[in-house]
């Protein structure tokens, strides 16, 4: 465990080290076994291949089998065709014009014939079209090259040097444009088993549950990626709907897999009876705790809300979430004394607060306050309250991550996770 985590105080813990203070700007911050069975033959099973020939893989098998992107189930990407490419239907109509218009200059001039310089068309060719009609392409060019060298003027062995050149480029850009497809379906079918996996580890929050309205955002600063480190879970089940917000300690694989630890967890903490918020915090962070490593940790805060006008919080170093209200007053709702992070035993103290219907509240990760622009300048959350206060609440979400790309020019160092709740609250309570 990292020097900067052994002792925390009542500050905000980094989710990188170190403890900063309060405030609305801080900075907060068994690889399962698959076991293979394989049923040893018999007495009365004979050996695979005993008695028999074994059986060679044809040529067209031995060339087509790497060409292809899976050798089981295939998941095909939903958008375009692998390889295709925008304007490719008159990218090849275009290409076999202009190498024949290149074929007749050349044929028109008293000069000896450069036929090598006709295989650019198929080279070209090959970056945007699919094989066939690259194919297609390729044998037109080397169709002009044969003219060319058999009626053009010029040393009789030249020509047939240069059309042997023609030839193997024109294969090669066959050969180009089918590694190609094949690197592109390949890839298409790896982001379609990405977003099956991240569907399974981020499920989709309910635009409504008891006593409120939701919107959730969730950006990730990888291209590519809908999912990392930020955790956003909401349970709806029963009167007093449940939520978790929280931020893993760095990224990639390690984070994501803590991140779903966290909230598979929470979930089924949740689905225990009986447990109050406080309980279900210490069983997440139990949970994290067996899974992390020595420097591993989850800043998260719970939320719990009661129709009569109270939501109770628990804060394991998280970022305070805030509280709107219908007069467009801003303020933190801060706990008297922040817990350390999941995984580092925190000493967990529910705080209890007043909400009023109409309010909104902002649960967001660390990823929304370290934002900056290209001058260094932090994104400030205290000054979007006419976002969060559009009438739509799913705008007001859309106009907030909105502001941050404008903010950051589309570059973010980290990613950000925003749950954004309007209370419609049934049984007040006065005072």
């Amino acid at each position: 465990m990292s020097e900067a985590l052994t002792a925390v105080t009542p500050g905000r813990v980094d989710s990188d080290a170190g403890v900063t203070p309060t405030g609305l700007l801080g900075k907060v911050s068994n690889r399962s076994r698959g076991f293979a069975t394989a049923a040893a033959p018999g007495p009365e099973e004979p050996r695979r291949g005993a008695g028999r020939p074994v059986r060679r893989r044809s040529w067209q098998e031995v060339f087509r089998r790497p060409l292809l992107a899976g050798y089981g189930i295939r998941l095909e990407p939903a958008g375009p065709v692998p390889g295709t490419v925008p304007g490719s239907r008159i990218a090849g109509p275009l290409l076999a014009v202009a190498v024949a218009v290149l074929a007749a200059a050349q044929y028109a001039t008293d000069r000896p014939v450069a036929v090598a310089w006709l295989a650019i068309a198929p080279l070209l060719a090959s970056l945007v079209l699919r094989p066939l009609r690259t194919t297609l392409l390729a044998a037109w060019t080397v169709l002009l090259g044969l003219g060319l060298a058999l009626h053009g003027p010029g040393p009789a062995g030249r020509p047939s040097s240069q059309l042997s050149v023609l030839v193997l480029l024109a294969a090669f850009a066959v050969v180009n444009s089918a590694l190609r497809i094949a690197a592109q379906r390949r890839l298409g079918q790896a982001r379609a088993v990405a977003r099956v996996a991240q569907s399974a580890l981020r499920r989709e929050v309910p635009r409504s549950v008891a006593a409120a309205r939701l919107a959730s955002r969730y950006l990730s600063a990888s291209a590519e990626a809908r999912v990392g480190g930020d955790v956003v879970e909401v349970i709806a089940d029963g009167a007093n709907p449940r939520w978790l917000v929280g931020d893993t300690r760095g990224k990639g694989l390690a984070a994501v897999r803590l991140a779903s630890v966290a909230a598979t967890s929470f979930r089924d903490a949740c689905a225990q009876p009986g447990l109050s918020l406080a309980e279900v915090a210490r069983a997440v962070d139990a949970s994290v705790t067996r899974a992390a490593g020595q420097e591993d940790f989850v800043t998260a805060v719970f939320a719990e809300l009661d129709p009569r006008g109270w939501l109770q919080l628990v804060n394991c170093g998280h970022p305070p979430p805030l509280r709107l209200s219908a007069a467009r007053e801003l303020a933190e709702l801060s706990p008297a004394a922040f817990a350390a992070p999941l995984g580092l035993h925190p000493d967990l103290h529910p705080s209890t607060f007043s909400v009023r219907t109409g309010d909104r509240l902002l649960f967001f990760t660390d990823g929304l306050l370290e934002a900056r622009d290209r001058a260094g300048h932090f994104f400030r959350v205290d000054e979007q309250t006419d976002a969060l206060r559009r009438p739509d609440l799913q705008a007001a979400a859309d106009e907030l991550l909105e502001r941050l790309r404008t903010h950051t020019r589309h570059r973010l160092d980290d990613d950000v996770a925003v749950l954004l709740a309007e209370l419609t609250l049934h049984r007040e309570q006065p005072g």
